[in-house]
């Protein structure tokens, strides 16, 4: 059985359009163009692998502001959080912009700390050990007790140590276990 081949399906195949592309345009089946690219000996087009790196894919999407603040144009997560999309992966554009600018992974959740609503700039996020880093200078500068090394449950507090942001002093473990127990009793 032939395949007749419709000339705009045919000059659209010659041109490097997809299945999906053409049957869009010339309102037909994907399968009918499918058949019609093996009648001509058209082989697949091959996927068009967009920016080169992660940190490509962020920059495209990144808009400067003054100052040295920059905003996000892409897209975001269901609660907000500008994402960056690249080689089926999705990756939170906070992440990838702290780790540019500050040249190591971050530890933990990475938070804008500037005045600017939604900025993105490297040097206006911090990650939980700079936050921590942070509280700890201010609970030394009001001079709140940080003699004591560990917890009321023995957790050390030189390993798990975490600062609220009035400065005061807190066991991190003791946080996460206390986080664990109250999901298991709304899951229960």
């Amino acid at each position: 059985m032939s395949v007749v081949v419709r000339p705009d399906v045919a000059r659209m195949l010659r041109a490097g359009a997809t299945n999906r592309e053409i049957a869009a345009v010339c309102r037909t089946a994907r399968r009918k163009v499918a058949a019609a690219r093996a009648a001509l000996g058209i082989g697949p087009v091959q996927p068009h692998r967009g920016a080169g790196s992660l940190e490509d894919a962020f920059r495209v999407r990144v808009r400067a502001l003054f100052c040295g603040h920059a905003v996000w144009d892409g897209p975001r997560n269901e609660n907000g959080v500008p994402m960056v999309s690249w080689r089926f992966e999705r990756v939170s554009a906070y992440r990838v912009a702290f780790r540019a600018h500050y040249g190591r992974e971050p530890q933990g959740v990475v938070l804008a700390v500037c005045e600017v609503p939604g900025c993105i700039a490297g040097r206006c996020l911090d990650d939980k050990q700079a936050r921590d880093r942070t509280r700890g200078q201010l609970a030394a500068v009001l001079g709140l007790d940080q003699t004591s090394t560990h917890c009321r449950q023995g957790h050390a507090y030189a390993e798990h140590a975490a600062f609220k942001p009035d400065g005061a002093r807190y066991c991190g473990q003791c946080d996460s276990d206390s986080n664990k127990e109250r999901k298991r009793g709304i899951a229960a």
